[in-house]
């Protein structure tokens, strides 16, 4: 099903299961150079994620490099929303802590990039491009925690949906408690 929803998206039908992205590979790769410090210091310098069914968890090194807002109709028909909220890291920077044999990733060479999500829940995981190998995009949703990056950037507002929320006042729905809604404009009757 994951895979048929996956083709579905961009109109191809290459996907990978257990993480084999040609992109993946390298997540969590230490450089030579530099040792990654363990212990309680470097875990507070941590934000962790999971995907929704937790089979899938994800630690990246804090501040994150950048966040933003992706309004691309490719990352709203991934996520199924009217945007996604990315975390931008330096692929060294990030590991899977737990379920890297449950990522599964789409790769769409029109594009060049690759989509990995939880094969189990269907989370989207990752969002990387062949244009940015050194770096990994991970939705912003997966950390319940601070990430040391607040999005405010907006990419692909030309792509923006018609229909997406644009901040107007919103009033409780009666009779529904925890539901507001956005009041239709009032128009004018026409004359003549």
């Amino acid at each position: 099903m994951a895979e048929l929803v996956a083709a579905l998206v961009s109109g191809t039908s290459a996907s990978r299961r257990g993480g084999s992205s040609p992109l993946l590979g390298t997540i969590g790769a230490t450089p030579s150079r530099k040792k990654t410090p363990d212990g309680p210091e470097a875990a507070a310098r941590r934000a962790k994620g999971t995907c929704l069914c937790g089979a899938v968890a994800i630690e990246i090194a804090i501040p994150a490099f950048w966040a933003w807002h992706d309004h691309s109709a490719n990352s709203r028909k991934a996520h199924g929303a009217a945007y996604a909220t990315y975390v931008g890291c330096w692929k060294k920077n990030v590991r899977v802590a737990k379920g890297k044999s449950a990522i599964a990733t789409f790769a769409d060479d029109k594009t060049g990039a690759a989509r990995s999500f939880c094969a189990r829940c269907g989370t989207p995981l990752f969002y990387e491009r062949r244009t940015s190998a050194h770096m990994i995009n991970i939705p912003r949703a997966l950390f319940a925690g601070r990430t040391g990056r607040e999005p405010r950037y907006h990419l692909n507002a030309a792509e923006m949906a018609d229909w997406i929320y644009s901040g107007a006042p919103l009033v409780p729905l009666k009779g529904f408690p925890g539901v507001v809604w956005q009041r239709p404009t009032t128009r004018k009757p026409r004359k003549g």
